[in-house]
């Protein structure tokens, strides 16, 4: 089970991070990443808010191990974060086949419980995924297995080693400790009993088991709660942060007794442990055993089933919504599981092939349910990065902070984009104070960028973007626009982020030129008689022309055409309901065909939807450089089908490309038509 256990947690290893619960994988990918790059501090650097920069969630144990693995090994961040919960779910296992072992099953028949945990879907997905949720479950399980047997075998060593992964289990994460602490109190209670009742042990050895038994109980609390309180005071600091503070979050972490008395709450978690933690298939199996079990292996079972069950009970709220917190309660049901399953392999009334088959068909059952609910993330085609964040990587320097509006604190774009941001929270966008108090403790000039995404939660108005534009000294239309935002640069910024940027693709994200007055080839490009290219070529007529050697109706390599050399300009008024483009343009042979490096060095050609702000929406761009590439030869076909309608005047323009040589650029347009 081991190996195959392994081979499925390691399918696509380098696939992207937005599968499930991206949300919050994404937080803990932010705040890695940050200690990547910066270093490590207590209130590690959370920059989605503005200073302070942190806002500390879980005491970051896991993150700074991912950090520090993948500068050692120079490993990417999300295959190290996959590794490293990886490592610390297998690193569990020893701990749950010890505890099988303190509950009286042989060390054979303790692989059958290790192998049930192995074969949750729960653990095969979450247990690869960048989150905290293996880290905490192991420190949480060798706390429970080592302070068990602290009080058993009256070991400081042991007891020692219980205080340390209390203290880590309590700061990975409180909502995971929490679980094991009644499972602890009941296992510990024999041998604490054996001392008090049964004066078994001397008075001294009593009072150990007392402190073994209690110390790392309370050490852990203690610590959890002091980093809870560090945590709300620095999230308190910021006014856009202080909705994070535990005590904003009381009701969505407890929940409430309706919830948990809610007939609707247990169908859902129902619906959630049958897809995702135990199939119902081996559930029906797991019952049958229960009927052919010796007593001690049912109440074994039952109890597992009744811790397992704390979890939703302890946090409702939590457990509705997230499935990944299963992680944390989920491996009692399944070592109950594993109990009944070595209780019907020892059951000599039953011939060996049907204990055999019983062993099999559950866990080739949690396989299957496996295959049914979370294997698909490995073979679909996941989300892309969104490009826009890609844009900012590029354009925005890596001390520049952008503004955010439209993402509320989903960390999506900042990760992506590598640089720190300021996201005002959704429903406080009209808080212009609260911005100024957020953005005084930045050195003036540090807002380089703001990005903004309009959807039902946010409608930003021209006055809304005009006001925030003036203030940062920003163009008051976007760079790029995107489903996931319009991004808003410095006027100065345009030319070099259009000139970086040229020639390259961002997914979902279109270019928006500057105007033609800001194109140093302005001043060089001469009007031309438009009536004097009403040829049956171009549909419907151009009502512009503009270049700097002229545009005319000629011949290229015998075919007619309009020669527009670069740099060139045609602009159209598209018919109404126009939808679809058809062109055709190219080099002349002659062009390029000269040798001694007298030929032509490419072109660029682009299609722009003029804006009534004067900016130009970018729907097409190709490079062309027939002399190196003879894919770019002849005549080239241009089809645009997807970016209707057009309803604003549509610019044809011819540049000499990337190296602003304009020497034989002759250029043509064999057919344009609009419809």
């Amino acid at each position: 089970m081991l190996v195959t256990a392994l081979w499925l947690l390691t399918r696509a290893w380098h696939a992207s991070i937005l599968d499930r619960y991206e949300f919050r994988q994404l937080q803990t990918a932010v705040s890695a990443y940050w200690m990547k790059v910066d270093g490590y501090r207590l209130d590690y650097e959370f920059p989605i808010f503005g200073p302070p920069w942190s806002a500390p969630l879980e005491f970051p144990i896991y993150q700074w191990v991912v950090a520090t693995v993948s500068r050692i090994l120079g490993t990417g961040l999300e295959p190290t974060a996959r590794g490293v919960s990886v490592a610390f779910f297998l690193a569990t296992l020893p701990a749950v086949y010890g505890l099988a072992g303190l509950l009286g099953l042989a060390p054979s028949r303790r692989l059958l419980v290790v192998s049930a945990v192995l074969a949750s879907p729960t653990y095969l997905f979450y247990g690869r995924t960048f989150m905290i949720e293996t880290t905490a479950l192991c420190f949480s399980t060798w706390f429970l297995y080592t302070t068990v047997r602290a009080v058993r075998d009256d070991r400081w060593l042991l007891a020692g080693l219980a205080v340390g992964f209390a203290l880590l289990a309590g700061l990975t994460k409180i909502t995971t400790f929490a679980v094991f602490l009644s499972p602890a109190a009941l296992l510990i209670w024999p041998h604490w009993r054996s001392g008090w009742i049964t004066r078994a042990r001397s008075p001294a050895a009593f009072r150990r088991a007392t402190l073994f038994a209690v110390v790392p109980v309370l050490l852990g609390i203690a610590t959890a709660l002091w980093w809870v309180r560090h945590g709300n005071g620095v999230k308190a600091t910021n006014p856009f942060s202080g909705f994070l503070t535990s005590q904003a979050m009381a009701q969505n972490n407890v929940g409430t007794w309706s919830q948990r008395f809610s007939v609707e709450y247990w169908r859902q978690h129902w619906g959630n442990i049958s897809q995702m933690v135990l199939g119902e298939a081996p559930i029906a199996l797991l019952l049958f055993c229960a009927a052919l079990v010796p007593s001690s292996f049912r109440r074994v079972a039952a109890g597992s089933a009744v811790f397992f069950l704390s979890g939703p009970l302890l946090f409702p709220s939590l457990y509705f919504t997230h499935d990944y917190y299963y992680c944390a309660n989920a491996v009692f049901v399944l070592a109950g599981a594993g109990f009944l399953l070595a209780g019907i392999w020892d059951a000599p009334h039953l011939p060996r092939i049907a204990r055999l088959l019983a062993v099999v068909v559950f866990l080739g059952g949690q396989l299957l349910l496996f295959n049914r609910s979370y294997a698909g993330y490995a073979q679909r085609v996941l989300p892309a990065p969104p490009g826009i964040a890609a844009v900012i990587r590029e354009t925005v320097p890596t001390d520049g902070v952008v503004l955010v509006y439209g993402w509320d604190w989903n960390t999506l774009v900042p990760y992506y984009a590598q640089r720190r941001v300021v996201m005002v929270p959704l429903g406080r966008a009209p808080e212009t104070k609260v911005l100024d108090e957020v953005l005084a403790r930045l050195p003036p000039g540090s807002i380089k960028a703001m990005l903004i995404r309009n959807d039902e939660n946010l409608r930003a108005t021209p006055d809304f973007i005009r006001e925030r534009t003036n203030r940062f000294n920003l163009v008051a239309v976007p760079v790029a626009t995107s489903a996931d935002g319009d991004l808003y640069l410095a006027e100065d910024r345009i030319p070099d982020v259009l000139a970086r940027v040229r020639g390259r693709t961002f997914a979902g994200v279109i270019f928006n030129a500057p105007p033609s007055t800001a194109d140093p080839d302005e001043i060089l490009l001469r009007e031309v008689d438009a009536t004097a290219l009403a040829l049956p070529l171009l549909s419907p007529h151009p009502v512009r022309v503009r270049g700097r050697y002229g545009v005319s109706a000629g011949l290229s390599d015998g075919r007619p055409t309009v020669m527009a050399n670069a740099t060139s300009e045609l602009e159209f008024i598209p018919p109404a309901g126009a939808t679809q483009i058809e062109a055709e343009m190219g080099l002349v042979d002659a062009s390029y065909a000269k040798g001694g490096g007298d030929g032509t060095d490419g072109i660029s050609v682009e299609i722009y939807e003029l804006q009534p702000n004067g900016l130009r929406h970018m729907l097409y761009h190709r490079d062309l450089d027939p002399a190196h590439n003879p894919a770019d030869r002849g005549p080239q076909a241009i089809s645009l089908r997807q970016e209707g309608p057009f309803t604003r005047r549509l610019i044809f323009r011819i540049t000499p490309g990337l190296h602003a040589n304009y020497t034989n650029d002759w250029a043509y347009w064999s057919r344009i038509t609009i419809r």
